[in-house]
């Protein structure tokens, strides 16, 4: 649906962000987001989801919050925007009856609860094509096999430290392609930043491409953590379903762009 698509053509039975309704319900017309300053809106952000806000993939369209959060809802999977405007709005009504937001309209609101419900029941499948074996390694087809297991049971957050190892084989394959070797303690946001770092020494990513590049290797960081405390690889506390999903889908989405980038090497 287009963004300035008038609300009312809007099918109540499709699973799909309403942006007008986001824009309505969280005070974001004016590039504002109810009344966060930046400092703040980061803050937020990183504390109920542990996502960097300020990060290049969000602000692409602008730096301003409302469109950072528009950028941060059109990445996730349903269940997860749903996750997202929850939580704005259980902190809209915090802050309502203190005088900084101003009443919705009965039906905006009714509606905005509405389609956050429906985008709570969504569950699409995980596209995971782009976990393939990539060579005639016996553990590597034995990896994308509990990977595609895991996803069956619809357990994302229960395959993450599969999915790290498998970006770690991932990462050093292409590198090696590209004549360099990998050491077996090289990390995996090392990895990811010299690769990135050799296609932009061979100019192989235009600028804009470099900006969203760049934000891998944070990403690629974060995953470490993910997978050293939140993950089955030791005896932690794993992450929920619908927090593994978005780290899941995350991580698919920095191997697709790779793949965009680098199609020549990146099959077997």
């Amino acid at each position: 649906m287009s963004y300035f698509a008038d609300k009312l053509v809007n099918d109540p039975n499709e699973p799909t962000l309403d942006m007008w309704l986001v824009d309505q319900a969280l005070e974001m017309t004016q590039g504002y987001v109810l009344n966060f300053s930046d400092a703040t809106f980061n803050d937020f952000v990183r504390r109920k989801f542990g996502i960097d806000a300020t990060a290049p993939i969000y602000t692409v369209n602008g730096a301003s919050k409302a469109k950072r959060l528009r950028a941060l809802l059109r990445s996730l999977v349903p269940g997860a925007q749903a996750e997202v405007l929850r939580t704005f709005w259980a902190y809209r009504q915090e802050i309502v009856g203190h005088g900084f937001a101003s009443e919705l309209e009965p039906k905006v609101k009714a509606d905005f609860l509405a389609m956050i419900a429906r985008l709570d029941g969504v569950e699409q499948p995980i596209d995971i094509a782009i976990v393939e074996a990539f060579s005639d390694d016996p553990t590597l087809a034995e990896l994308v096999e509990a990977i595609q297991r895991e996803i069956q049971a619809n357990a994302p957050h229960a395959a993450l430290d599969r999915l790290h190892t498998y970006a770690m084989k991932k990462f050093a394959d292409l590198i090696e392609r590209d004549g360099g070797t990998v050491g077996h303690g090289d990390a995996l946001h090392s990895r990811a930043g010299r690769y990135i770092n050799g296609l932009r020494q061979a100019g192989q990513i235009s600028e804009f491409s470099e900006k969203i590049a760049k934000s891998t290797v944070q990403v690629c960081e974060q995953f470490n953590q993910v997978r050293n405390n939140r993950s089955l690889a030791h005896d932690n506390t794993i992450l929920g379903i619908a927090e593994g999903r978005y780290v899941f889908e995350t991580v698919l989405s920095l191997l697709r762009f790779i793949r965009a980038l680098d199609e020549a090497k990146f099959g077997r």
